[in-house]
C-alpha cells in the first residue's frame, strides 16, 4: 500500500529538509572535487587555473542568489501563513528575473572575461587555462542560474529530496563528461580545460531542464503568463531580500577574491595548495551548509505561522549541533590530512603545504558554523541587512586586512592567510549569535502580523 503524500508541515521537518540538503551539498562538493583530482592528472597548473575561476563563477552563483534567496524567503513565509497564491505569483517572479539576469551575465562574460583573467599575476599558461574555463562557464552560465532558481523553489515548498536527486543526475552526467575530456576514451583526443568547461555548462543545463520537469510533477503552480499582471512591488520584493542577501555574500566573494589576489603574488606553489585546501573545505562544512539552509526555510515557514519563540530556540540547538557536527568532522580530516591530500596531488611541497592548511581548518571550520547556520535563520526571519553590515566591517577589516598585513606583508604566507578567514569567521560568527540570541529580528518579519497560532 502506497504510503500518503506528506504534509506541507512534515515537509518542513529539520530533518526532512537537512538530509537531503546534505546529500545534495556533499555531491556538490564530490563534483568539484572530482574536476580538481581529474585536472590534477592533467596539470598542476590547471588545478591553480580552476581553482581562481571557481571563485570568480562563485560571484556569478551569489547574483543567481539573489533573486533564489529572496523568493526562497518570501515562498516559505507566505506558505506559513497559507497565503499560497502570493508564493506562487513570487516563484512566477524569480524565475523572470532569473532568466534576465542570466542573459546580462552571459554576455558580460563573454566580452569580458580574458580582461577579469588579466587582472590577476599568472604565469601565462595558468592564465591561459582559466581564461578558457571562465570565457565558456561564463558565457553559457543560463544552466547555473537557472539551476539555483529551479532548486530554491522546490526547498520553499520542502522537496528537498528532489533537488537532492537531480544533482546526482547532473553530477554523474559532469564526471562522464570530464572523462572524455581528460583521459581519451577510445581514441578521443583530450580536450583539456576546455573539454571540462563544457561539460560543466553541459550538466548545469541538463539539470535545469530536469529541475523544471520535476516542479510539475509536483504540481508547483508556475504560470508564467501570470507575468503581464504581476505588480511590481512583486518583483520589488524579491529584489530587495534578494540584494540585501547578496550584498552579504557578495561581499564575502569578494574578500575571498582579494585574499586570492594575496596568494597569487606568493607563488603557484601556494596558490594551488589554497585551491586544494579551499576544495577539501567544502566536504568538511557541507553538514553546517545543509542545516543551515533547513533552518532557513523552516524559519521562514515558522516565522509565517508566528511560532517566533518555538524557532528561537531550535535555531540555538541546531547551531550547538553544527558545531558538534563541524569539529568531529574537521578532526577527522586532519588526522588523515597526508593521505587525502595525496590523493589530489604528487608534489611533496604542494602535500605539506595543503595538509598545514588543515591545521587551520580546525579553528576555520569551527567559526564558520554560527554564521552559516545563524545568518541563515536571520535571512529566514527577513533580516538580512544587519548581517550585511558586520559582514563589511569583518570581512574586510578582519580577514582581508590581516591576510595582507600578516600573509603578504610581513611574509607569513598562505597559512596567515587562512587563519585570517578563520579570525573573520569567529568574531562575525559571535556577533551573529548575539543578534539571534536578543530576539530583535522578529520584527523585520515580512509576513503582516495575523493572530498567534499554536504549534500543531
Amino acid at each position: 500500500m502506497a504510503k500518503p503524500p506528506k504534509t506541507m508541515q512534515q515537509r518542513m521537518g529539520i530533518f526532512a529538509l537537512t538530509w537531503p540538503i546534505f546529500i545534495e551539498t556533499l555531491l556538490q562538493s564530490l563534483l568539484g572535487i572530482s574536476d580538481i583530482l581529474m585536472l590534477s592528472h592533467f596539470s598542476d597548473k590547471a588545478v591553480a587555473a580552476v581553482g581562481l575561476t571557481t571563485q570568480l563563477m562563485f560571484f556569478m552563483m551569489v547574483m543567481s542568489m539573489m533573486v533564489s534567496t529572496g523568493a526562497s524567503i518570501l515562498i516559505s513565509q507566505n506558505n506559513g501563513a497559507g497565503k499560497t497564491l502570493q508564493a506562487t505569483d513570487i516563484g512566477v517572479a524569480s524565475v523572470a528575473l532569473s532568466l534576465g539576469l542570466a542573459a546580462m551575465m552571459g554576455t558580460a562574460m563573454y566580452f569580458g572575461a580574458h580582461g577579469i583573467i588579466g587582472l590577476f599575476t599568472l604565469e601565462d599558461e595558468v592564465a591561459g587555462f582559466a581564461n578558457d574555463y571562465l570565457w565558456i562557464c561564463g558565457s553559457l552560465s543560463v544552466g547555473l542560474v537557472m539551476n539555483i532558481a529551479f532548486a530554491a523553489i522546490l526547498r520553499s515548498y520542502g522537496y528537498t529530496r528532489s533537488a537532492m536527486f537531480v544533482t546526482l543526475s547532473t553530477g554523474l552526467i559532469n564526471v562522464l563528461g570530464n572523462y572524455i575530456a581528460l583521459y581519451s576514451p577510445f581514441g578521443l583526443p583530450i580536450y583539456g580545460v576546455t573539454g571540462v568547461a563544457i561539460s560543466t555548462v553541459t550538466s548545469q543545463m541538463i539539470g535545469a531542464l530536469i529541475m523544471l520537469v520535476v516542479i510539475k510533477q509536483k504540481r508547483i503552480a508556475l504560470p508564467m503568463q501570470r507575468l503581464k499582471s504581476l505588480p511590481r512591488e512583486t518583483y520589488w520584493s524579491v529584489l530587495r531580500l534578494g540584494l540585501l542577501n547578496a550584498g552579504e555574500m557578495l561581499s564575502y566573494n569578494m574578500a575571498q577574491m582579494t585574499i586570492i589576489y594575496f596568494i597569487s603574488q606568493m607563488g603557484t606553489l601556494s596558490l594551488t595548495a589554497y585551491t586544494y585546501g579551499l576544495n577539501i573545505s567544502r566536504f568538511i562544512y557541507c553538514f553546517a551548509v545543509a542545516l543551515g539552509q533547513a533552518s532557513q526555510i523552516q524559519t521562514g515557514y515558522y516565522i509565517g505561522k508566528q511560532w517566533f519563540e518555538e524557532i528561537t530556540v531550535r535555531v540555538q540547538k541546531y547551531c550547538m549541533v553544527g558545531f558538534a557536527a563541524s569539529l568531529a568532522i574537521v578532526l577527522a580530516f586532519y588526522w588523515q590530512r597526508f593521505t587525502i591530500v595525496g590523493w589530489l596531488s604528487e608534489n611533496d611541497e604542494v602535500i605539506k603545504l595543503t595538509a598545514l592548511l588543515l591545521l587551520g581548518s580546525i579553528a576555520l571550520e569551527t567559526g564558520r558554523v554560527f554564521n552559516l547556520v545563524i545568518i541563515s535563520a536571520l535571512k529566514g526571519a527577513g533580516d538580512v541587512a544587519f548581517p550585511v553590515r558586520v559582514g563589511l566591517f569583518s570581512m574586510w577589516g578582519i580577514g582581508v586586512l590581516s591576510a595582507w598585513l600578516f600573509g603578504l606583508h610581513l611574509g607569513y604566507g598562505v597559512l596567515a592567510a587562512w587563519l585570517a578567514v578563520a579570525a573573520d569567521e569567529w568574531i562575525r560568527g559571535l556577533i551573529m549569535v548575539r543578534r539571534w540570541r536578543s530576539g530583535s529580528w522578529q520584527r523585520f518579519t515580512r509576513i503582516p502580523t495575523a493572530p498567534k497560532l499554536e504549534m500543531a
